[in-house]
């Protein structure tokens, strides 16, 4: 056992300012144990907030605390994850590719392999997480969409990202919706256009409605897909 998992990890809340952002993008990051030592080479995981929400709400559905279990029993190995804040005046998607994912990487140590890098999203969040996570493959091999609101211009958007795509890069992907969820007649045209398009998918299906404690009782099963993927990738 590293000796500096004893040391646990830590919550970093912060604001990104750089030119071409039109205003700071506030992030927060869970930093693991032993990120120094593994400095370069730790997985990311960047998770996007829902509508109303904000950079809070990965955490208070304790992401991080869940994270630093499976780091100190041997679950999982080190890795960061990363939730930023859509601000009004805001261009998201360039906030997070252009920006946020290699200040990551030279500030806090994260990998520049996309087999190791993933992206997911609640709600709105879920949305935005496939809108990025298709049109930059090269950034994230994985794409987690927890209950999405995809938006009906997206929709028709899909089949040209899709074909832009070599298929050796297409992201592994996850969807999940309550049985009760206001979204799930919505989620069919996303599905039914995945499998025309021939797009796999792993869809889960939970008993719950559009909510914080459905989220709250399913992050352990989305945080063991994202650290499966990583094991898988190398």
């Amino acid at each position: 056992m590293l000796e500096c998992l004893k040391e646990g990890g830590r919550i970093v809340q912060s604001e990104l300012v750089e030119p071409g952002l039109a205003r700071s993008l506030p992030y927060r990051v869970y930093v693991p144990p032993c990120a120094a030592e593994r400095g370069g080479s730790l997985p990311a995981l960047f998770l996007l907030h829902g509508l109303t929400f904000s950079d809070s709400q990965w955490d208070e559905l304790g992401i991080d605390e869940l994270a630093e279990e499976w780091i100190a029993t041997g679950r999982a190995q080190p890795f960061l994850i990363v939730m930023p804040w859509e601000r009004r005046g805001l261009d998201f998607e360039a906030a997070i590719t252009e920006h946020l994912v290699p200040y990551i990487e030279q500030v806090y140590g994260a990998t520049p392999d996309r087999e190791r890098r993933a992206i997911g999203g609640i709600s709105r969040g879920g949305g935005w997480a496939l809108r990025i996570g298709l049109k930059h493959p090269q950034l994230f091999g994985a794409i987690g969409l927890h209950s999405p609101a995809v938006l009906t211009p997206n929709l028709f958007d899909i089949p040209g990202w899709i074909e832009a795509l070599p298929p050796q890069d297409m992201p592994a992907i996850w969807i999940d919706m309550g049985e009760r969820d206001s979204l799930r007649f919505a989620l069919l045209d996303l599905t039914g256009l995945f499998d025309e398009l021939g797009v796999p998918y792993l869809r889960q299906s939970y008993p719950g409605e559009h909510n914080p404690p459905y989220w709250s009782a399913h992050v352990a099963d989305y945080l063991d897909w994202y650290v499966a993927n990583w094991e898988d990738g190398g």
